[in-house]
């Protein structure tokens, strides 16, 4: 007859088994939120450093903006200065280029107002003749209406573009203004508007 075995007896290779598989976590979760803590760090360093990197931008750009301003301001009167330079060139270049253009006309002014006074109207008056960019401008005034004072323009002008004395010497004679006087209902203030001929180089 075979004999049972005991149930007692302990096996050379025996030990204990400690583990509480229950409560252990399992191998995948600690992966997944090793991962999420790994992300949301790296995100939360990469906005730390954008911040900062808006922030030194912001700094930068504050500090050219007051290097910039305090350079104008030093150089304001600089700039004041170079501005009224160019004023005054361009006004002496006028005057150059107006004296070239009466260098090249062969116009003599005092032959123009003894002509002028020679044919001139007797209600007609002239308050002023200004000689300017190769142009002569005649300002006056009569005392007629305004009918008989544009009939009587209008043939002074042609008179003045026929005679052998003054007409060859501009290249147009036009009324440029008639207009009541505001001083004296009765006067009307005239304009004639003589455009000189360049010289034949």
């Amino acid at each position: 007859m075979k004999s049972t075995p005991d149930r007692l007896s302990l096996s050379p290779n025996w030990h204990v088994d400690c583990r509480l598989i229950v409560e252990l976590p399992e191998d995948s979760v600690v992966g997944v939120r090793f991962m999420t803590y790994a992300i949301t760090s790296a995100i939360a360093l990469a906005a730390l450093l954008f911040t900062g990197w808006l922030a030194y931008r912001d700094l930068s750009l504050r500090h050219m903006n007051d290097d910039a301003e305090q350079r104008i301001e030093e150089n304001h009167w600089d700039v004041v200065e170079i501005k009224r330079l160019q004023r005054f060139y361009e006004i002496e270049t006028k005057k150059v280029e107006s004296a070239y253009s009466e260098m090249r006309n062969p116009f003599l002014i005092s032959g123009f107002l003894s002509e002028l006074g020679r044919t001139l109207p007797d209600r007609m008056l002239i308050d002023s003749i200004e000689l300017n960019d190769g142009k002569v401008t005649i300002r006056g005034g009569l005392r007629e209406t305004s009918e008989h004072a544009s009939l009587l323009l209008g043939s002074y002008v042609d008179k003045l573009r026929d005679d052998p004395e003054v007409g060859p010497h501009f290249s147009s004679i036009i009324l440029t203004g008639l207009n009541r006087s505001s001083d004296d209902e009765q006067m009307m203030g005239y304009e004639i508007t003589m455009h000189l001929k360049p010289r034949n180089s």
